[in-house]
């Protein structure tokens, strides 16, 4: 899935995904829920801020114009803020900051 035009990284052929854990499985977390959100948010904020610090060499951040210099930091900083600034990760990633616009 492409969300603001940064893919999804696929789940690598070593890791094993189990989705029968339920109530009564020794590894059942009734808020793993909670805590894979969590989880789930900081690797897409990673991603972003990736994209986004590419930005940040000096090579090419010197060629682009005051204003996308303060959109980069601002957005940069929103990336950064995100998991301390909500107590639910559902309202979080509702939240995602907005990508600026000439970002590519």
């Amino acid at each position: 899935m492409v969300e603001h035009g940064i893919e999804d990284e696929e789940t690598p052929s070593n890791v094993t995904v189990h989705y029968n854990v339920g109530p009564g499985h020794p590894e059942y977390d009734e808020n793993g829920h909670i805590s894979f959100a969590w989880e789930d948010l900081r690797a897409r904020r990673a991603m972003r801020l990736k994209k986004v610090d590419i930005y940040q060499g000096v090579l090419v951040y010197n060629t682009l114009t005051e204003e996308q210099q303060n959109e980069l930091a601002t957005y940069r900083q929103a990336l950064l803020d995100l998991p301390s600034d909500y107590d639910d990760p559902f309202e979080a990633m509702a939240n995602l900051p907005t990508i600026p616009s000439w970002l590519n």
